[in-house]
């Protein structure tokens, strides 16, 4: 709720946690990031503030994941990128970034799938996937977040979202799908605030492996 929100942001921004330390306090703002009226701008304070600290590279992620997911804005995407490379080298984060930022890390030729069309095998060879299932951006969500997974080879594919009772809610994607990157949105403008659980399996039609992986969601109304 709108309330809620107001304290948390006050409860952040205002040093109301006295029994935190500087750096949880720092992963809290990054947290809050998302209702600030310029999230980018937020991050990129949190990030100079936290100079080389774990606060500035959850920071560094974020906006990367937000110039890609809900801007659609790569070139920034991919500056950022580099600059958690040159801070943070070891980062886990930046694996996420380079699959999701394939296409205009390998070049033009290189694509990344966006719903359901099969993508040129002489083309996709040219990168190396892996199964994975991406955390959705943004999180928490109203009414809609975008949610990218990958597939290391051909498979039979079911994405689906189901609420915090176990009931199906909606499926986002189902069938064969050729290996390569993807993303799907998902809006919960029809259903209520809480916890959505997103589900991919996925079974490889060329050779026995299996994947399952389930990221939870939260929409916040």
């Amino acid at each position: 709720t709108g309330d809620e929100i107001t304290e948390y942001k006050g409860f952040v921004k205002n040093g109301n946690n006295s029994r935190k330390g500087t750096l949880a306090k720092g992963l809290l703002k990054v947290d809050a990031a998302i209702y600030e009226e310029n999230p980018l701008v937020f991050l990129d304070s949190v990030a100079s503030e936290y100079t080389k600290k774990i606060p500035a590279e959850q920071a560094l992620y974020k906006k990367a994941l937000y110039q890609l997911m809900v801007q659609s804005d790569r070139a920034g995407a991919k500056v950022t990128r580099h600059r958690m490379e040159t801070d943070f080298p070891e980062s886990a984060y930046l694996t996420d970034l380079t699959l999701l930022l394939s296409d205009s890390l390998a070049g033009k030729n290189t694509p990344v799938n966006h719903g359901l069309g099969k993508s040129n095998p002489e083309t996709v060879n040219t990168v190396v996937y892996e199964y994975n299932l991406y955390n959705n951006y943004p999180n928490p969500f109203n009414p809609e977040t975008v949610i990218k997974f990958s597939l290391k080879e051909k498979s039979s594919v079911t994405l689906t979202v189901y609420n915090i009772t176990g009931q199906k809610v909606a499926e986002l994607a189902t069938g064969e799908m050729e290996k390569g990157m993807y993303e799907k949105r998902f809006n919960g403008i029809s259903h209520s605030s809480g916890v959505y659980i997103f589900r991919l399996e996925a079974q490889s039609l060329e050779s026995s492996d299996k994947y399952t992986k389930t990221v939870k969601a939260m929409l916040l109304k």
